[in-house]
């Protein structure tokens, strides 16, 4: 799956996938590592593009937004949602890791992999 078919299959539209990491997190209230993986390798595929189009910034920033808020409302104790399968003090890590990717995406800048804890296994191969 190329990165751009990640992207489409995640953002909430015609091409969205309930089995995405973004359908997951909506709909199930789950946090799919396998889903999220994916997603994460695909900025990292598209960050080393210099010229990158509105159509895909615009679909990157929508699924961070929506994802952000969701990893927000499970912190809220006025809002019903919670996400399921994680602890709150992995869902606050998820939540900076994400963070950190998205800003990466949008500032041009990846964040190292070494910064993190958890190795994606798809960016095996870039590791430092």
């Amino acid at each position: 799956m190329s990165p751009q078919q990640i992207i489409a299959r995640n953002f909430p539209g015609p091409e969205h996938d309930d089995a995405s990491f973004l359908g997951r997190l909506h709909e199930e209230w789950l946090w799919d590592s396998d889903e999220y993986w994916k997603l994460e390798w695909a900025l990292y595929q598209l960050a080393t593009k210099t010229r990158r189009s509105r159509d895909i910034t615009w679909r990157i920033f929508r699924i961070f937004s929506h994802a952000f808020l969701s990893v927000n409302c499970h912190f809220d104790p006025r809002d019903a949602f919670r996400i399921g399968n994680l602890a709150d003090d992995e869902i606050c890590e998820l939540r900076e890791r994400l963070q950190l990717v998205f800003e990466g995406y949008f500032s041009g800048s990846m964040p190292k992999l070494s910064n993190f804890k958890t190795r994606n296994p798809l960016l095996e191969p870039l590791s430092e």
